[in-house]
């Protein structure tokens, strides 16, 4: 591939990555880049023309740095860091550092990125991602005593923290469960976990559910993480099939139990830059399909 057409691919890539959740108000834009390019008039167009979707609210933005594998280590990340600065600085440029706060402005270097034997690189992995969340404005109800008054925050309905008190399509991740990086056995603390999992569902013979495998940073463009007990990218699928076995082996009836791997699809912490953030992505989680 010509170094044009990895730069015009790398436009075509970036130009609309953004995705818009009404729900949380969540705008994502992906901007990619040339091989050791920091600054890309190209990227400022589009960052412009996300920053007209903002309306008047305020703004919480993330700034993630990335760089393929070439050159190195410390350089890469240096380069990322450059990348993200340049977006942070062009954002409060436009706009006056009013209306939005930046949150995080970190280069990451070739975390994501896999070594293969090519002068091109990779240039899925030359970018920058831009997460904005959009802060609500609460609505005015009046004065009192001359005070402005907002609508009261509506409370949250407590945590369930059991199987037991969820509803038919609800979810709860299993809290202690962990797995040998990278395989699909589990760790000797989780031991306990697996059991408390077995007594529930013989105490509560009517609950009916689906055992959810979910992975952390699979990387190399992969939704799923590789299994190197099988040597194939199962590893979401093949954990939660081990949570499936267990419970059959000790007693639970096969038609009350279905399991699948959804490998880093659903990931509750979209860009992990800790190992906290990656174990918190790393889970299994039990679904109610009859209760």
């Amino acid at each position: 591939m010509s170094m044009k057409r990895s730069f015009i691919l790398g436009i075509l890539l970036g130009f609309y990555s953004s995705k818009i959740s009404a729900q949380n108000k969540t705008f994502t834009l992906t901007l990619y880049y040339n091989i050791n390019e920091v600054s890309s008039q190209t990227n400022f167009n589009q960052l412009d023309s996300l920053y007209t979707k903002l309306g008047a609210n305020s703004s919480t933005i993330s700034v993630y740095g990335y760089a393929d594998f070439l050159n190195s280590d410390s350089y890469n990340i240096d380069l990322s860091q450059k990348r993200a600065d340049e977006v942070k600085n062009y954002l409060l440029k436009k706009t006056g550092g009013s209306k939005i706060s930046i949150k995080i402005c970190k280069g990451l270097g070739e975390k994501n990125s896999k070594a293969k034997q090519s002068s091109e690189g990779e240039v899925s992995q030359r970018r920058v991602e831009v997460i904005i969340i959009e802060e609500p404005t609460f609505k005015k109800i009046g004065t009192r005593n001359n005070v402005i008054q907002d609508v009261p925050k509506k409370e949250s309905p407590p945590e369930k923290k059991n199987l037991a008190e969820l509803n038919k399509g609800e979810s709860l991740a299993v809290e202690g469960l962990s797995f040998i990086p990278g395989r699909h056995l589990v760790t000797e603390s989780s031991v306990p976990v697996m059991n408390k999992l077995l007594r529930t569902l013989k105490e509560h013979p009517e609950l009916y559910i689906e055992i959810q495998g979910h992975v952390c940073c699979p990387g190399d463009g992969q939704s799923e993480g590789f299994d190197f007990d099988t040597n194939e990218y199962k590893l979401s699928e093949n954990r939660a099939k081990a949570v499936y076995d267990f419970l059959i082996t000790n007693g639970i009836e096969e038609d009350r139990l279905t399991y699948k791997g959804y490998g880093h699809r659903h990931p509750k912490v979209k860009i992990e830059t800790t190992e906290e953030e990656e174990q918190i992505n790393r889970r299994v989680e039990i679904k109610i399909i009859e209760n």
